[in-house]
């Protein structure tokens, strides 16, 4: 059964966004970082608003379940506050997927944006809602960061906001296996995207475009992951595959990680592209899961969105 589909309103700048931690309690660890984030948003023309919980440490998490997603769901419920980004990653934003109320996020649709680990998040959220979510830059790793290029910030409040010129995605990308495909995007760090296989979240593999990445995981690790996405039949169903720009991702054995995909993935004939930035890279573009997307080899753009992410904003009659 498909889920129905909802849009989450355009931010647009003079807007309140709300920050959540998620996961590991990196805004605590590094202050100094996390305090440049949310002056880079500030300086874009949004108002960033810390969540209760953001600064605090649990061990190695920034809360209790209850009291992340206290944050989170006073933020989707909260009409002042136009979209919820997370401050950094961790390892453990799985945690929170069961108190998640999806009825609650469907009702109140705004953007939701994060990287890494809460690429877990963001991929339940759509499956469970038909919403698009954003994997996109973090306020610490890439707001807070004193050498962060401006057009990950240029790209991410472009998508945001709706506006037609970022459904082109400029990057230009390798080819492993030309080719054209297009469907439902999937997207995020491989080994979250992970925790969601044979679970209630699990996102809809049926034609959809699997764009991964990863950092600092050797090649073998990352065979080991993306055969268990085989093995669940993940690749049995997609129609495309983008292999995001790894950070840190070391050969094993002589074998690279362009060359371990085309090993693992010669029985299937979908085309994949190499080397999006996007994810754990400091040039990032934000990308709209659970929209439609054409991934094409012969095209000038080689990946486009191809339906709307973002409803249509107060006035535009599109």
């Amino acid at each position: 059964m498909s889920t129905p589909r909802v849009l989450p309103a355009p931010l647009a700048k003079g807007d309140r966004i709300g920050i959540v931690t998620v996961s590991a309690p990196e805004p605590a660890q590094n202050p100094q970082q996390f305090a440049r984030g949310l002056d880079a948003l500030r300086g874009r023309g949004f108002e960033p608003v810390t969540g209760a919980h953001a600064r605090e440490v649990h061990g190695y998490r920034a809360g209790s379940e209850a009291a992340l997603l206290e944050d989170f769901h006073s933020f989707i419920a909260d009409p002042q506050i136009a979209a919820v980004v997370c401050a950094g990653g961790g390892k453990n934003a799985n945690r929170l997927l069961r108190g998640l109320d999806y009825a609650l996020i469907a009702a109140h649709p705004k953007p939701v944006v994060g990287v890494s680990d809460p690429t877990a998040l963001l991929n339940a959220i759509t499956a469970r809602t038909g919403m698009p979510t954003f994997h996109g830059p973090a306020v610490l790793w890439d707001f807070g960061s004193t050498d962060a290029p401006a057009a990950t910030g240029d790209h991410f409040a472009a998508v945001l906001a709706g506006e037609s010129h970022a459904a082109r995605i400029g990057a230009p990308l390798g080819w492993a296996r030309t080719g054209s495909a297009q469907g439902t995007l999937v997207a995020g760090c491989l080994s979250s995207l992970r925790c969601l296989l044979g679970t209630v979240w699990e996102p809809n593999w049926r034609g959809a475009v699997l764009a991964w990445e990863d950092a600092f995981k050797s090649v073998e690790q990352l065979d080991q992951t993306l055969t268990h996405f085989r093995d669940c039949g993940v690749l049995d169903q997609i129609s495309g595959m983008i292999v995001g720009e790894l950070l840190g991702c070391e050969p094993s054995g002589g074998m690279t990680a362009q060359q371990m995909v085309l090993d693992l993935c010669a029985e299937y004939d979908f085309p994949i592209a190499l080397g999006l930035p996007f994810g754990h890279t400091p040039l990032k573009h934000t990308l709209p899961i659970g929209a439609e997307v054409l991934l094409d080899s012969a095209a000038e753009h080689a990946l486009t969105i191809t339906s709307p992410w973002t409803a249509p904003a107060e006035g535009d009659q599109r």
